[in-house]
């Protein structure tokens, strides 16, 4: 290469570099004024920044500030206890007597709706005192209750230890019954045992007395209750609706309300000297001038003239609280709609007397060995009618065997169920062991 060739190349390296030295330089007056633009628009952000701020908190010292009071605080209340109740005694009562019913064989319960007298109890003509044949025969039928009569008894001291032993020898608790009205009709008032005399129905009724009728109830009470007895079928709250009744001499009288009072009366002076009081004989027989103990017995009176009469004071008497009510085997079609006994009948004994009336106590039948039972019926068939019906003790069936043995037969049958029998012994157990109910209060 020449001395021009290298000349040439010299002159070439210095323009090349002239031209990157002005390029630097325009590069970097372009920063230059980008940064300046820069700083420029920053600075108008800032102080916009700074206006808005003041115009903020201007209008915030233009604002109006509203205090809210605060809620007072509400009183602190305790919170209502919840009031846990328990069964009733009464509750705790039927249930200890469902429990001991439960332990209770079939043939055990059928026997306990009976009360019989000691002659069809043992099988002897005239029962005198409580001995082995009692004790062998209440084994083989533990029957709810004994009645007895006047020909059982042929002194104090002998007629108070055969009630005595009778109950000893009982698995359960007995009814030792009499029939004690006061006047004609009375076991005790007309035996060889001396009590105090006490007024009829009839003289208490012409009186109209309450008083009379709750000493009456007392004194009869009180004789009943030192023998032993603690079951009178009395008194009669049957209304002597015709002058000719066949029970007129034995009522309160012809006034319903009158008649309910005095029997209301009399079942709790009774009672009062822990003698249950029998309510008889419902609907009541007051127009009627036979019996049913001699035969059939009917009459024609419907639920209103009922209604007028016996049924009034039957309500006032039930509402004082007696504990049994006898049913009759009198026919009453226009009031049962059947021409069976009304203690077969189903629209009485349950629809009127326990609905109706309101009556919870116990139902017992008239005796059971009445001719208008025995000459209509069989014992057994007889028996369970008046069970189904309603009622819940038999009172005297001809036969004690063939009763429990028709009850049994019809359960295992599927006929009575053994609930309707178990219910009907809850409301005489209530009876049997009232004095127990305090043990649960």
């Amino acid at each position: 290469m020449g001395n021009n060739d290298l000349m040439d190349e010299e002159e070439r390296r210095a323009a090349r570099h002239k031209r990157r030295v002005h390029g630097q330089m325009i590069a970097y007056a372009v920063l230059l004024l980008f940064l300046v633009l820069l700083g420029a628009a920053g600075f108008g952000v800032v102080s916009l920044v700074r206006q808005r701020m003041a115009e903020a908190e201007a209008e915030k010292e233009q604002e109006v500030v509203v205090e809210v009071a605060e809620p007072e605080p509400e009183e602190e209340t305790e919170p209502e206890e919840e009031v846990v109740t328990g069964p009733t005694a009464e509750e705790q009562f039927d249930e200890y007597l469902t429990t001991f019913i439960s332990g209770m064989t079939l043939e055990e319960k059928a026997a306990g709706l009976l009360i019989v007298t000691p002659e069809q109890l043992t099988g002897v003509s005239v029962a005198t005192q409580g001995g082995s044949g009692t004790q062998a025969a209440l084994e083989e039928y533990t029957v709810g209750g004994i009645v007895y009569f006047s020909r059982n008894i042929q002194s104090e001291e002998q007629f108070a230890e055969m009630i005595s032993n009778t109950i000893s020898y009982s698995k359960y608790p007995l009814f030792i019954a009499v029939n004690e009205e006061g006047g004609e009709v009375s076991t005790v008032l007309n035996s060889a045992i001396e009590v105090a005399d006490v007024a009829s129905n009839a003289e208490v009724g012409e009186s109209g007395v309450a008083d009379e009728a709750y000493t009456q109830g007392m004194t009869i009470g009180s004789y009943l209750a030192a023998l032993g007895i603690n079951l009178d079928l009395a008194p009669v709250t049957e209304v002597a609706v015709s002058e000719d009744s066949a029970i007129a001499d034995r009522t309160y009288g012809s006034d319903a309300q009158t008649v309910g009072t005095l029997a209301a009366q009399m079942a709790q002076g009774l009672q009062n000297q822990g003698v249950s009081a029998t309510l008889k004989t419902f609907p009541g027989t007051g127009d009627m001038t036979s019996t049913t103990e001699d035969g059939a017995a009917s009459t024609e009176r419907d639920r209103e003239s009922y209604g007028e009469y016996e049924f009034v004071a039957f309500k006032t008497a039930i509402d004082a609280g007696a504990d049994f009510v006898m049913v009759s085997h009198l026919t009453a079609s226009n009031l049962s709609g059947s021409l069976d006994p009304v203690s077969m009948c189903e629209s009485v004994v349950t629809d009127i007397l326990r609905n109706s009336l309101g009556f919870d106590g116990v139902i017992i039948t008239e005796p059971m060995t009445y001719s208008a039972i025995t000459e209509y019926y069989d014992t057994g068939d007889a028996v369970v009618s008046c069970l189904k019906a309603g009622c819940d003790m038999i009172l005297m069936p001809s036969s004690v065997s063939e009763a429990v043995d028709a009850i049994v037969e019809a359960v295992e049958a599927g006929t009575l169920s053994e609930e309707r029998i178990n219910d009907s012994l809850l409301r005489i157990y209530r009876v049997k062991y009232a004095d127990k109910l305090a043990d649960f209060q």
